[in-house]
């Protein structure tokens, strides 16, 4: 497999490269992940079985359009593919320091000016994606929408509620629900930008000190989708959400939208793990009947 991988790198990069090492590294929870190294350059590669393959292009594709902000750091995709068993990602390996306490407030001040960079740089007339892509494992739906609140109620709180019921776990009337969501997004209309679409504390990290994403999951959004996140899994320092408001402001209106876009990542754990997110989920559907 890592002979075929090799290949490609020398391919990507017109220079012959055999890799002499690879070394296991943390890629979380869903890809085996590894620092190759032909004793000179290093790569960074993910793995994963055969049918996977889509999953690494869209990645790619999310990457590619990341890589373009000048505020931050993205690893650079070198190139992707399958062998007989498995599919790849090579990308660009890049010292990362990912832990809150080896930063400082400045670094994460600097990561929120360039989320705001990122959202207030690359804008777009409509919601939505050139491509469906994924969150996790689960499909992420991108057909473009004019509307904001059409397609957030549809195509991310109605799609993982169906998900939910295909596998017998039915929260509710999905069509109400989605109505419901629909009509308390209605009279806010946010312009269509870049989001990184998977943004919480796991996905971010620092190079010499500056800002990098990595693992998006992007798509043209209400920007509050993005920073919603940072509060979902463990609260970014307060410096990181200074950093943001000095260069884009939040509008005034954000928290009471937050819990509900963060609804869909709930929805999503539900769907990918079951057990407690299954009554997060429940927790979640029971506030959303309240705003009806």
């Amino acid at each position: 497999m890592f002979k075929a991988i090799a290949d490609d790198i020398s391919k990507a990069i017109n220079t012959p490269y055999n890799i002499t090492s690879k070394v296991k590294v943390t890629g979380g929870d869903i890809n085996q992940a590894y620092r190759v190294s032909n004793g000179e350059q290093y790569f960074f590669v993910k793995i994963n079985e055969k049918h996977c393959l889509e999953n690494f292009q869209t990645e790619a594709f999310s990457l590619d359009h990341l890589i373009n902000n000048r505020q931050l750091k993205v690893p650079k995709v070198i190139c992707y593919g399958e062998t007989l068993d498995h599919s790849y990602l090579v990308l660009e390996f890049l010292e990362m320091h990912t832990s809150a306490s080896s930063n400082t407030d400045s670094d994460f001040f600097e990561l929120g000016k360039a989320i705001a960079h990122l959202h207030n740089d690359n804008q777009q007339a409509e919601f939505g994606w050139p491509e469906d892509n994924y969150i996790g494992t689960t499909p992420q739906l991108n057909n473009y929408k004019q509307n904001w609140s059409v397609f957030f109620s549809e195509n991310r709180i109605g799609y993982q509620l169906r998900l939910l019921a295909d596998k017998g776990v039915v929260l509710g009337d999905i069509d109400e629900l989605v109505h419901i969501c629909q009509q308390f997004l209605a009279s806010h209309h946010p312009i269509p930008c870049l989001v990184h679409g998977d943004l919480w504390q796991g996905n971010v990290a620092f190079v010499d000190k500056f800002p990098c994403l990595y693992d998006p999951a992007c798509y043209y959004a209400d920007r509050e989708v993005d920073i919603a996140m940072t509060e979902l899994f463990g609260r970014l320092p307060d410096s990181f959400y200074q950093g943001y408001n000095s260069t884009y402001p939040l509008d005034k209106n954000y928290n009471l939208r937050k819990n509900l876009y963060n609804g869909y990542h709930i929805l999503n754990h539900a769907n990918l793990f079951a057990g407690i997110y299954i009554d997060q989920a429940k927790t979640f559907i029971k506030e959303v009947k309240k705003i009806s």
